[in-house]
């Protein structure tokens, strides 16, 4: 990827091994495949000393040296500002105390972090974002840190931007003696096609050959599908997740009636090099300006709503089943008491929800009906109606 082969010599005969066009010919690209076979040929005749994290989440290790990871989510779920914050992490000075929802390094190494950016304006969304990076961190506005860079790719058209991050990443390789952790912020704004098989992989080739070759690690940004799927876009989405070692998703919760909550679950879906680690939550805070742990009262808030949508969930599948005509309110109740193992007043709750919130109710014949209830004497019947 880096190593640009030197123009052919027109004075000279041209080099035996190389074509008239400077492009490497077959011979070349045997040493270099022999090269490798014996470096790996010593690395397998001595012990293995594995590489220690250079992120940890609480006690987690989270991320590791030479590897390429993901933070996959909709759009408008704080994926960001939470790369933000593991990069404030990563630069965070010995003064500084700020809680970073937990991520931390060895506070005896020192990293270079790249913010690439293919999103933001540059007059005030993508300068705002470093400058909150560099106060989470514990430098003021005005201080430009040694081992933090940043370039935006907005400005060049989408057939461009490989070959400028390929530039750009040889450039910066060179200006930094430390390990570099370059985030792409959105990774299928780097290609001209991340639905197109040859941009994907040239794009997941060339960081391959990076992090086996230099001393560098990735970390993606990557929208998912609009709906209801968790996929990450296109095929540069299915290959960066089979290629990587460590995958995070961020979304918010959902209550009773499926709406976004204000908190925010942090998932991990692959840990490659480690057991995957439990979830987190964490919220957007104003007076933070970015993301903070969420309280306990919030947590419990939010898993009682979504206890309670299972439970709607479950009641409308069986009122479904049983009203098959008119049921007097006594004899649903019972029935309904019986297959949810539950009380009267729960059931009388969560028929509550379903008559207040319309809920639609699948009848027998997969027809969304709505639940309705009138008085004849003394009497209350349930029923079913389109």
């Amino acid at each position: 990827m880096f190593d640009i082969p030197p123009p052919p010599d027109r004075k000279n005969a041209v080099n035996s091994n190389t074509s008239e066009k400077g492009f490497e010919t077959s011979k070349d690209k045997l040493k270099r495949l022999l090269e490798s076979q014996q470096k790996i040929k010593e690395n397998k005749g001595k012990p293995i000393n594995f590489s220690q994290p250079i992120v940890w989440q609480k006690d987690n290790p989270v991320f590791f040296p030479k590897t390429i990871n993901v933070i996959q989510g909709k759009a408008g779920v704080h994926k960001s500002r939470l790369a933000e914050t593991v990069c404030a992490a990563m630069l965070k000075t010995p003064e500084s105390n700020r809680d970073l929802l937990n991520f931390k390094t060895n506070i005896l190494t020192r990293y270079a972090v790249c913010y690439v950016d293919t999103e933001r304006n540059l007059s005030d969304q993508l300068p705002y974002s470093l400058q909150q990076i560099q106060l989470k961190a514990g430098y003021p506005i005005e201080e430009h840190p040694y081992g933090f860079d940043y370039i935006s790719l907005l400005e060049f058209a989408r057939e461009e931007r490989f070959d400028m991050l390929n530039i750009y990443l040889e450039h910066i390789r060179k200006q930094f003696p430390m390990h570099l952790f370059i985030v792409l912020d959105v990774i299928t704004d780097c290609v001209f096609n991340f639905n197109d098989t040859k941009d994907s992989m040239k794009l997941i080739d060339m960081m391959n050959q990076s992090i086996n070759r230099y001393d560098v690690t990735f970390l993606c940004l990557i929208h998912e599908n609009p709906g209801s799927t968790d996929k990450a876009r296109g095929h540069l989405g299915t290959e960066i997740l089979n290629k990587a070692s460590t995958v995070i998703q961020i979304g918010f919760e959902k209550d009773a009636q499926n709406h976004n909550t204000d908190l925010i679950k942090v998932n991990y879906l692959k840990c490659r090099s480690s057991k995957k680690h439990d979830p987190f939550y964490v919220q957007y805070s104003d007076s933070e300006k970015g993301l903070v742990l969420a309280d306990q009262n919030t947590i419990q808030e939010s898993m009682d709503s979504r206890n309670q949508k299972a439970a709607l969930d479950e009641t409308i599948e069986l009122i479904g089943r049983i009203l098959i005509e008119p049921t007097a309110k006594t004899i649903l109740i019972e029935k309904l008491c019986f297959e949810m193992d539950c009380k009267e007043r729960t059931v009388e709750a969560r028929l509550k929800s379903i008559l207040t919130h319309k809920l639609e109710i699948p009848d027998a014949n997969g027809t969304a009906k709505q639940l309705c209830k009138r008085q004849e004497g003394k009497e209350v019947f349930y029923y079913l109606t389109e």
